[in-house]
């Protein structure tokens, strides 16, 4: 019996097949990579002269870059995160390896700045911990927002749970409010012994909120406190406080 063929089914598959050349074209298009070659000394050089070497993978507008680069032996030197390259801003995590693959040392950065740092020697020992925490201080009655590098910054100690759980559990509108909406802004500081006083309130809504909040920072549990070159040091917080009705 002579065989007939469905074209309805001819068209479906070649459509599906279509489809698929399409979507894997878009997704093949969607993230690029290029790959620079340096010198020794980190010069710019190209492929014939090159000793190091690195690739810069983009999945499209104002998305975050990633750059590898590589040792002359294709062991990785450096992976991290980018938000622009010209200019270069870090923001992200970044770590680095030795040439023979041994991991020495970790960064994070926020929009450029640093705001953490691990090294290790050969042997996986930590040499260095440091992170800087956002600080608050008045000089000439402005407030001033600036970062402090800890070798340790200040833990809150509540099991797991995080700081901003604690405060969500714990943090009630208070019914003298009457519907009050606003955010307060509560500065504090974390003692050497990890005891948290001198609230303030530094952005006012309303006394009732106020007061709220400063019964809510009173009341917080010891924590752990921030270390500086070895010893524990009173460290300056602040926390702004949502309150809606």
């Amino acid at each position: 019996m002579k065989k007939t063929i469905d074209l309805r089914q001819v068209r479906l598959v070649l459509c599906i097949a279509a489809m698929a050349s399409i979507f894997s074209t878009r997704e093949a298009s969607a993230q690029t990579t290029d790959t620079v070659y340096f010198n020794a000394k980190w010069e710019k050089t190209d492929r014939d002269n090159k000793h190091f070497y690195r690739a810069i993978s983009r999945e499209g507008n104002n998305r975050p870059i990633r750059v590898q680069d590589f040792y002359p032996n294709g062991v990785k030197q450096m992976d991290g995160w980018y938000s622009s390259l010209e200019p270069e801003v870090r923001d992200g995590d970044f770590t680095w390896w030795h040439e023979d693959g041994i991991k020495h040392r970790q960064m994070t950065f926020d929009k450029g700045e640093p705001t953490k740092i691990t090294e290790w020697d050969k042997e996986g020992k930590i040499t260095r911990q440091q992170e800087a925490v956002k600080t608050v201080s008045h000089i000439n009655g402005e407030r001033v927002r600036d970062r402090k590098a800890l070798e340790k910054a200040p833990v809150f100690n509540r099991g797991k749970s995080s700081f901003p759980d604690y405060v969500t559990r714990h943090l009630e509108y208070p019914a003298a409010a009457e519907g009050i909406s606003g955010e307060v802004v509560v500065r504090f500081v974390v003692d050497k012994n990890g005891r948290t006083r001198d609230a303030e309130v530094v952005q006012s809504v309303h006394k009732v909120l106020d007061d709220t909040a400063l019964d809510l920072i009173n009341s917080l549990p010891q924590w752990t406190p921030g270390v500086l070159d070895g010893k524990n040091v009173d460290i300056k917080m602040e926390l702004p406080l949502r309150f809606n009705r």
